[in-house]
């Protein structure tokens, strides 16, 4: 999972090697356990739609905490969750976070009660996901644009929070984020705050372009860090739309590259407003 030679035969490098590939298989196969035991017995239990999909979201919180709490315990690698209190009495926010890893939605989720995902579509149709994401009720990413945005904002005012991961796929290690618009669009066309977190994994595990059985020499730090949250007036106020995602995305781009050390983006908030005032391009 990190660096680039062979993998040295020592005693706690190989547990770290067999624990992942367990917790790994753990995530198919657990769900898979709980969406044939769990969720029927929730539905039998809850007429209630909405209230039905709350209760089973909560045990699927409930089951990722026990995940993370074993990854440690065992010693797999070591997880901290900084501001926690703050995820588990947020409501109806769009959750944004930058992507270092495959255990990145499993840490917001065990951290959080009462929270929604985009999946991929591909999860509906795999013999072992297709149960759990189904019955956990998730946003499938191949709905129409219109559909996936009414399904998102419908849920958001629910209360539910919603997992977004604005670069679209994981991070290679050391390289610049880069953040697409369509969390900005989501989170104007919805009306909600967006809620920041910050992942870092030190030494990088599970990240893109590194096979799992890949460990690190050493254990590695999962850090899951509860940043501001955003009030989308601030970016919407006497702004036509697509000015007002402009300036989320810049002032996410600035955030995430002072926090995570490569720099400064450069593109104020003042910068984009001025350059739309000489183009008419806003409505202040």
């Amino acid at each position: 999972m990190s660096g680039g030679g062979p993998m040295r035969l020592d005693p706690g490098r190989l547990w770290r090697g067999f624990g992942t590939a367990l917790f790994l298989s753990l995530i198919a196969v657990g769900g898979t356990l709980m969406a044939v035991t769990v969720f029927p017995l929730i539905n039998l239990l809850t007429r209630d739609p909405g209230l039905r999909q709350r209760r089973i979201l909560y045990a699927m919180h409930l089951a990722f905490r026990l995940y993370c709490a074993a990854i440690k315990v065992l010693r797999v690698a070591d997880i901290d969750i900084k501001g926690g209190e703050r995820l588990r009495h947020l409501q109806g926010a769009l959750i944004v976070a930058n992507h270092p890893s495959l255990l990145d939605v499993v840490m917001i989720i065990a951290a959080t009660p009462k929270v929604q995902c985009i999946v991929k579509a591909g999860l509906w149709r795999h013999p072992l996901y297709r149960l759990t994401v189904g019955g956990a009720g998730f946003i499938r990413n191949d709905l129409e644009p219109e559909e996936l945005v009414a399904a998102c904002t419908r849920d958001l005012h629910a209360g539910l929070n919603l997992i977004i991961f604005p670069e679209g796929t994981r991070t290679i290690p050391g390289t610049r984020p880069k953040l697409q618009r369509g969390f900005a669009n989501l989170a104007i066309t919805a009306d909600c705050p967006v809620q920041v977190l910050t992942i870092t994994c030190d030494p990088p595990v599970l990240h893109k372009g590194n096979p799992w059985w890949r460990v690190p020499e050493k254990r590695s730090r999962f850090c899951l860090e509860v940043g501001e949250l955003l009030d989308i007036e601030r970016f919407t106020d006497g702004h036509i739309r697509s000015v007002a995602a402009r300036r989320l995305v810049a002032h996410l781009d600035n955030f995430y590259l002072e926090k995570l050390g490569h720099g400064h983006a450069g593109t104020a908030l003042e910068d984009i407003d001025r350059r739309c005032v000489e183009v008419g391009g806003s409505l202040a």
